[in-house]
């Protein structure tokens, strides 16, 4: 029973290692995991998290400061006594503590700019995420239409050796017949073997294009991987297309790249105004609580809140007389005894105030920020205006390539239907022994090339549009 139930498990085990090893990616499937695991878009995104945190910080910065402090210290030798102030000769321990806050009240908008300016940013980083998105999506499907085109190249490859093998039986047993010379045989023979070559060559191209899609998934190499081949249908032709400068007037809307180019112009535009508030005064308020403790306090305390006795105090007596000198004093009428707790509640200091920070003279520091601000603006307007002429320049072709594949792909559909009757007229011909293997060859190699010249039009055709139909904003799929 045991042998049986492993037995059982590993007929189990192999199911699910075939299954799995026969598990197709479609196209959706291919752009869904690039989209989750490229190393660009997870690249994108931190720029997007570094912008989120930028803008939270300069949200942040019209709030208040408040921060604590603490201290110990200990003196040998002369020092100043903490609690008097004066000059003492003993050792002396003391602490102190404090709390403090400050608030800008007006820092010439700076804060204002730089919330605009890092909002601005954050768009820029977001569109740009969208961007890299896009063009991992678009590479996944030129990969992908890659293999399905070198998937039927290898098709018509293989057709081709079949019909040349069938051909080579054919002449074989006409030349032992003594119907056709040996030449024709060994002509065709010459045949296969050139493309027995071509499968090979499709062989390979298939494979190398499966990998290529593999490195942009970022797949091992080794990994068993077939992708689903969808149903495509011939292109439809005499459709009507959009001008190109209608295509481009809705991109210059919709596309990320430009959208980022713009908020990263109005970004480094909110930058001058960063810059520019070095020119204002600042003004800022501040408050503030401090205590202490220290072993060289005396003994007793004046009790907090306590009345003010005023006495006489005996200093002297005039010469060559009995009056004596006094002075008046004021003294705590209560005291408490010198406790930890007594000396804080004792030492406790509370400020309050405001302060103006007026810009005189700063060695031109404030000016050359706001060059430098003003020429990185004119930079990214620059680099908007490239981004309009490269998004143009790149519909434009597209569109042209579009027009080009169809025109193409509409002149191999009526060249194939003629070199295929030419085709078959001359395969009968040779079984007839009416024309020689030479002129059936050349005739059956116009042929092939073009039916390989019709599959090649057909997914340029096919990628052509894709491209264009990214830039209008349709879905990618077939």
């Amino acid at each position: 029973m045991i042998k049986k139930g492993l037995l059982i498990l590993l007929i189990m085990a192999g199911m699910l290692h075939v299954s799995q090893a026969q598990e197709t990616w479609s196209l959706q499937k291919c752009v869904d995991y690039a989209l989750e695991n490229n190393i660009q878009i997870k690249q994108a995104e931190l720029d997007n998290k570094t912008a989120e945190v930028n803008l939270f910080g300069s949200r942040m910065s019209s709030l208040p400061n408040l921060n604590a402090n603490l201290g110990y210290n200990y003196s040998v030798g002369r020092s100043i006594d903490p609690f008097t102030n004066t000059i003492i000769d003993q050792d002396v321990t003391s602490q102190n503590g404090g709390i403090n806050a400050s608030v800008p009240i007006f820092n010439g908008f700076q804060i204002r700019n730089a919330k605009k300016r890092d909002e601005q940013s954050l768009l820029a980083a977001n569109y740009n995420l969208e961007d890299t998105k896009n063009t991992v999506t678009l590479n996944v499907v030129t990969f992908y239409t890659n293999i399905l085109f070198n998937r039927e190249l290898l098709e018509v490859a293989q057709l081709r050796l079949q019909t040349t093998q069938t051909q080579e039986n054919r002449v074989s047993k006409q030349v032992e017949l003594g119907a056709l010379p040996q030449a024709n045989l060994l002509q065709i023979r010459q045949q296969l073997a050139n493309d027995e070559l071509e499968v090979i060559r499709a062989e390979n191209n298939v494979e190398l294009s499966t990998l290529q899609l593999k490195q942009a998934l970022q797949i091992a190499a080794d990994v068993d991987f077939q992708i689903e081949v969808p149903e495509l249908n011939d292109p439809e032709q005499g459709g009507v297309l959009e001008s190109s400068q209608q295509i481009y007037e809705y991109a210059l809307q919709n596309q990320p790249v430009i959208k980022a180019a713009k908020a990263n112009t109005k970004s480094a535009e909110y930058g001058i105004g960063v810059a520019k508030s070095g020119y204002y005064p600042s003004i800022s308020a501040s408050a503030g609580f401090s205590t202490a403790y220290s072993s060289a306090a005396p003994d007793q305390l004046p009790a907090i809140g306590a009345e003010q006795v005023v006495e006489q105090v005996p200093i002297g007596i005039v010469e060559g007389t009995n009056q004596v000198v006094v002075t008046q004093t004021t003294r705590p009428a209560e005291f408490r005894d010198n406790t930890f707790m007594n000396q804080l509640d004792v030492n406790q200091r509370k400020f309050a105030g405001i302060s103006v920070n007026i810009p005189i003279f700063n060695r031109f520091q404030v000016k050359n920020n706001v060059q430098r601000a003003v020429i990185n603006h004119e930079r990214n307007e620059y680099q908007l205006i490239a981004t309009k002429n490269q998004l143009q320049q790149t519909i434009e072709q597209a569109y042209l390539d579009v027009k080009t594949a169809s025109k193409a792909y509409s002149a191999l559909e009526n060249s194939l239907e003629a070199a295929e009757l030419s085709f078959e007229n001359a395969k009968q011909r040779l079984e007839l022994g009416a024309t020689d293997a030479v002129e059936y060859t050349q005739i059956k190699n116009d042929y092939e090339r073009v039916k390989s010249d019709l599959v090649r039009a057909k997914y340029d055709f096919i990628f052509k549009s894709k491209v264009l139909d990214f830039y209008q904003g349709k879905p990618l799929n077939f």
